[in-house]
């Protein structure tokens, strides 16, 4: 079954794997506000939308697990660089601080960003390319207005989501991005 879903997507008791997702009635607010599939849908495919503009290639699956613990994350959201022109190695030597933690938010997000890719894979907002890359299928405009219908942080969210994707088109390669950031494949 696609990502190890081990019962369907209505069932209030799915899995990811080992991990379960809580049914939606035992979800506090803010993790049912901030970490909702839609939500990580359109976050994720607004990265993959800035790498494949960026590239013209579709970002690596285990770049798209990045995502969300790099840009939920409002302190490492918030020292993004404001350019791809800053390397991402010369960035994290002046920021090791997005690393201590990021492990743990990765792991910890996992089964929400798996969530957030069925949600995207079921309603067209992305699609697995023939290399396995996750490309954004969903019309630039829709992800413009999804940008302009969100307020405060989640606006910030989605719009550096697409910078990330850019920034992270500029390394050599998805190994090398998991190994600065210090995880591995």
């Amino acid at each position: 079954m696609a990502f190890g879903i081990s019962r369907t997507p209505s069932d209030p008791s799915v899995k990811y794997g080992d991990h379960p997702m809580k049914p939606w009635a035992e979800r506090t607010r803010e993790e049912a506000h901030l970490l909702n599939p839609s939500f990580c849908c359109v976050t994720i495919a607004s990265a993959c939308s800035g790498y494949t503009e960026s590239c013209g290639q579709t970002l690596s699956f285990a770049l798209a697990f990045m995502v969300l613990p790099i840009i939920l994350h409002k302190h490492t959201r918030e020292s993004l660089p404001r350019t791809s022109r800053t390397s991402v190695p010369a960035w994290l030597q002046e920021h090791a601080e997005a690393r201590i933690g990021f492990h743990e938010r990765l792991m910890a997000l996992q089964p929400f960003t798996r969530e957030a890719m069925l949600y995207g894979l079921t309603f067209n907002w992305i699609a697995i390319g023939d290399s396995g890359g996750i490309q954004c299928i969903a019309p630039n405009s829709l992800i413009n207005r999804s940008i302009r219908s969100l307020e405060g942080d989640a606006q910030d969210c989605v719009s550096r989501a697409h910078f990330l994707g850019k920034w992270f088109s500029t390394t050599t390669s998805t190994e090398t991005t998991m190994a600065l950031w210090g995880i591995r494949p």
